[in-house]
């Protein structure tokens, strides 16, 4: 006959069998975070929706990431060393906060006026970096992320008031810029630089204070632009390519199964064609409401073309100064590297009726499936 003791370490150790026996893998699932400083239906969290979606489904719960979007978890500019300190999992990163930080990554944002086509230019910077640039990996590496995936932005263009019948003049105009370089542009054609925000510029339209912006011609629904545009010139102008979208704390990393690697993996190339596909949708939409409200489409001379094409070439060598100022070794290798595989996905995107989910294939077997991860 049992002691009373005796009775309860039985059912003690009994209790504990049933406990392990009925525990579920997705039991086991970690509770991640996920951050990012833009809202939730911009097309970069979309992209990471999928992700997160697409881990914890195949994965069955064990790697479970919850978003926290707006900068909710951390700003923009916080984001690199959130990951580094453990206070986030994940986040998504831009390079333009942290040039010095991560110099060599940053050589793709600046060579933004190769933008032609964010297919192309989102390809080509994932596969320099993680087939061209042992530096770039590196980086990200000392504040413990494992860098995934960036995007790009579909080509920015100038949205103006006023018609140009006889073609786009800019001399004169101010202009809404982002950062240095595009200021550099505006300069250079004969317009005024004005360095604000995007969410600023439709009340500076309003007031007179800006003659066009440039920037994304979704801006034209998102912003409202389309109630103070009269005119989108259509010549690309440089593009927003310096965005880690896709990565995570190398710690976790290190804890992840070789099963759960692979299924993070495998989910990038299918979130990155995500963004990228929602974004080439705004733009789509916007355009056709923009030519539906009148909004005029203005082709620019064969001489600004030409400026256009000698200010890309300006590009490669001050791209280069720059990062070697600090303190990139071989910059202008990165920078051949970033410029052959423009050209590859040019080839190998060449087809404008591409699927989502063939450029998603095509991300996995050119650059995945050849990367060291």
């Amino acid at each position: 006959m049992l002691t009373n003791n005796k009775k309860f370490a039985v059912m003690a150790v009994g209790a504990a069998l049933t406990a392990s026996i009925s525990v579920s893998p997705s039991a086991m699932a970690r509770d991640l975070t996920y951050a990012s400083y833009l809202p939730p239906h911009h097309p970069t969290s979309l992209g990471i929706k999928t992700f997160i979606d697409k881990v914890q489904s195949e994965t069955d719960g064990s790697v479970s990431f919850k978003l926290f979007p707006s900068g909710a978890a951390a700003s923009g500019p916080t984001m690199l060393t959130a990951v580094r300190d453990g206070l986030i999992d994940a986040g998504f990163m831009v390079s333009v906060y942290f040039p010095t930080s991560i110099p060599a990554n940053s050589i793709i944002s600046d060579l933004s006026f190769w933008n032609q086509n964010s297919l192309v230019t989102a390809a080509a910077a994932v596969d320099t970096v993680l087939n061209g640039c042992e530096q770039c990996l590196q980086e990200f590496s000392e504040y413990d992320v494992r860098f995934l995936s960036n995007y790009a932005t579909p080509p920015y263009q100038a949205m103006c008031k006023g018609e140009f019948p006889n073609g786009f003049e800019p001399k004169g105009l101010r202009m809404r810029v982002a950062g240095e370089e595009m200021g550099r542009w505006v300069e250079q054609i004969g317009g005024v630089p004005v360095n604000i925000p995007n969410n600023e510029a439709y009340e500076a339209m309003e007031r007179g204070q800006l003659d066009c912006v440039i920037g994304a011609t979704s801006w034209l629904k998102s912003l409202s632009l389309n109630e103070v545009v009269d005119s989108v010139i259509t010549l690309p102008m440089g593009a927003f390519q310096g965005g880690s979208n896709i990565n995570v704390r190398d710690g976790l990393w290190q804890d992840l199964s070789t099963s759960e690697q692979k299924v993070l993996v495998d989910a990038t190339p299918i979130a990155l064609a995500r963004t990228i596909f929602a974004y080439e949708s705004e733009e789509a939409e916007a355009r056709e409401a923009a030519q539906e409200n009148g909004i005029k489409f203005v082709e620019v001379s064969p001489m600004l073309k030409q400026t256009r094409d000698e200010f890309m070439q300006s590009q490669l060598a001050r791209a280069a100064a720059t990062a070697k100022g600090r303190g990139v070794s071989e910059p202008e290798q990165i920078v051949s590297n970033f410029i052959n595989n423009l050209e590859k996905w040019e080839k190998l995107v060449a087809d404008g009726n591409i699927t989502e989910e063939q450029y998603a294939e095509l991300l996995r077997t050119e650059i995945y499936d050849k990367a060291s991860l």
